[in-house]
């Protein structure tokens, strides 16, 4: 098992994501599920042209606006003594993630 897929399988091990939806956008929070790690969220916004210089083609198309994951990445460190370079391929794997949690609610999976 890759150092990723060790990431991936610890998050979906100690956290249970829900996505929550409001005017502004969707959040994808992290809840602990032993409730000793504040949550931890992931905020998306519909995309809008002119964000970025590429055309966006995809009606349902959401970017990440801002992310509150520091207590999770500290949890991680206590059990996985993480170091400095661990850091980047979390931050990838948690876009990642999150981004597929949001494709699972906006295609109505689970």
């Amino acid at each position: 098992m890759g150092m990723l897929e060790k990431y991936i399988k610890f998050i979906e091990e100690h956290f249970t994501p829900r996505v929550s939806e409001d005017k502004n956008g969707m959040c994808v929070t992290l809840k602990n599920n032993s409730e000793i790690v504040p949550d931890c969220k992931v905020w998306f916004e519909k995309a809008k042209r002119g964000w970025n210089k590429k055309p966006i083609s995809y009606r349902n198309t959401y970017i990440i606006t801002n992310a509150e994951v520091g207590p999770l990445l500290d949890f991680m460190d206590i059990y996985m003594g993480l170091g400095e370079d661990d850091f980047n391929e979390i931050r990838v794997v948690l876009v990642h993630y999150t981004m597929d949690i949001i494709d699972k609610h906006l295609n109505g999976e689970k």
